[in-house]
C-alpha cells in the first residue's frame, strides 16, 4: 500500500465517478482502476460497489475511507514540517483570489493551512478577475482561485473546490418568481442589471444569450450591492451565482435557477510548468499541491 494509493482512493470518493477522478489526478482513467484494485488486493476487502455507475464505498470502503483521511492528513503535515526542517527559509505562497472566499468557505481552510504550515509564508490577495490572470500569468500570483471558465487548461492545472450555479434574481411579487427554473427566453424582455463587463459571470451570461439567439435588455452594470436594491425596487432582473444570493440574501428578493446555464466551478489553478529553482522567492510544485489537497480536505 502505498500514499499514492490512498490518495487515489480519496480522490476519487470525493468524486462522482472514477473517470472525474481521474482528470482531476491528471492520470488516465484505466491506471487509477488498476491502483485502487491493486489497494484492494492487499487489503482483501471491496472498497467500492462496482454495480453503479457511480463510485459508491461498501461498508468496507466507508471504514477505510475514516481511517485513509486522518493518515492522509498526517502523511502530507508530516512532509511539510520535514521539508521546513530542511530548508532555512520560509518558502512564500503568493496566493490570488475572486473576493468569493467567504461564501464558498474557503477562508477557514487557508487559516487553518497557514497555522499548520508555519514553514509556508502565505500572502493571500483578494482582486477581481482581469487583475487576477494578469497577476497569474506574470508570476505576481503562485497559484489562483477562480471559476474554470477563466482558466486555460493548456497553461494551467485546475483543481475544482466546489460548484455554483446561475441563478435569475428577482423581487419576490415578480411573476416569474412563482416558477421553479427559467430559460434565458423567460427572461430576454425583461429589463437587467448584470455584473459589470470584466466579470466572467457577465461574459457567461452574454454567452448564452447569444447562444439563445436573444438580445438582452440590459439597463446598465453594477456592484452586487447596487443589483440587490434595484432588484427589490423592481427595476429590473439580474443574473448571478446562487452562493451570492445565499451571502447577501435580503427578504424581498428571490432566485430562480436558470436552465440554460452550466455549473459554475471554482477552483484552484497553478501553471503546468514549474520553475526547477531552489532560489528563496520561488515556491515548490509539492508545495503548492499539498495546499490545494489541503483546502480540499478541510479538518
Amino acid at each position: 500500500m502505498t500514499m499514492e494509493q490512498i490518495d487515489f482512493f480519496l480522490m476519487t470518493v470525493r468524486c462522482d465517478t472514477f473517470l472525474e477522478a481521474a482528470e482531476n489526478l491528471h492520470i488516465a482513467q484505466s491506471t487509477l482502476s488498476k491502483q485502487i484494485q491493486k489497494l484492494e488486493s492487499e487489503l482483501n476487502l471491496t472498497l467500492f460497489d462496482r454495480t453503479r455507475r457511480q463510485a459508491v464505498l461498501t461498508p468496507a470502503g466507508e471504514l477505510f475511507c475514516q481511517e485513509a483521511s486522518e493518515l492522509s492528513r498526517q502523511y502530507h503535515q508530516m512532509l511539510q514540517k520535514m521539508r521546513h526542517f530542511k530548508e532555512s527559509e520560509r518558502q512564500p505562497l503568493r496566493v490570488g483570489s475572486l473576493p468569493f472566499l467567504t461564501q464558498y468557505h474557503l477562508t477557514s481552510r487557508i487559516r487553518a493551512f497557514a497555522h499548520t504550515h508555519p514553514e509556508v509564508e502565505l500572502m493571500l490577495e483578494e482582486c477581481e478577475e482581469n487583475e487576477l490572470m494578469d497577476g497569474l500569468q506574470s508570476g505576481r500570483f503562485d497559484l489562483v482561485i477562480a471559476r474554470d471558465s477563466m482558466i486555460s487548461p493548456q497553461k494551467y492545472h485546475f483543481v475544482p473546490l466546489a460548484k455554483d450555479r446561475l441563478c435569475v434574481m428577482l423581487p419576490i411579487d415578480h411573476p416569474l418568481a412563482e416558477k421553479s427554473s427559467l430559460t434565458i427566453a423567460d427572461i430576454a424582455r425583461e429589463p437587467l442589471i448584470l455584473m459589470h463587463p470584466y466579470t466572467s459571470i457577465y461574459q457567461l451570461c452574454m454567452q448564452l444569450f447569444e447562444k439563445a439567439d436573444q438580445k438582452p435588455h440590459i439597463l446598465r452594470t453594477a456592484r452586487l450591492e447596487s443589483i440587490i436594491s434595484s432588484v427589490e425596487v423592481g427595476e429590473a432582473l439580474s443574473l448571478f451565482a446562487w452562493s451570492n444570493f445565499a451571502l447577501f440574501h435580503h427578504p424581498n428578493v428571490t432566485a430562480v435557477p436558470l436552465r440554460d446555464a452550466p455549473p459554475l466551478v471554482i477552483g484552484a489553478a497553478y501553471p503546468l510548468k514549474m520553475k526547477a529553482s531552489k532560489k528563496p522567492g520561488n515556491i515548490s510544485a509539492q508545495t503548492l499541491k499539498s495546499f490545494v489537497f489541503f483546502i480540499q480536505n478541510p479538518v
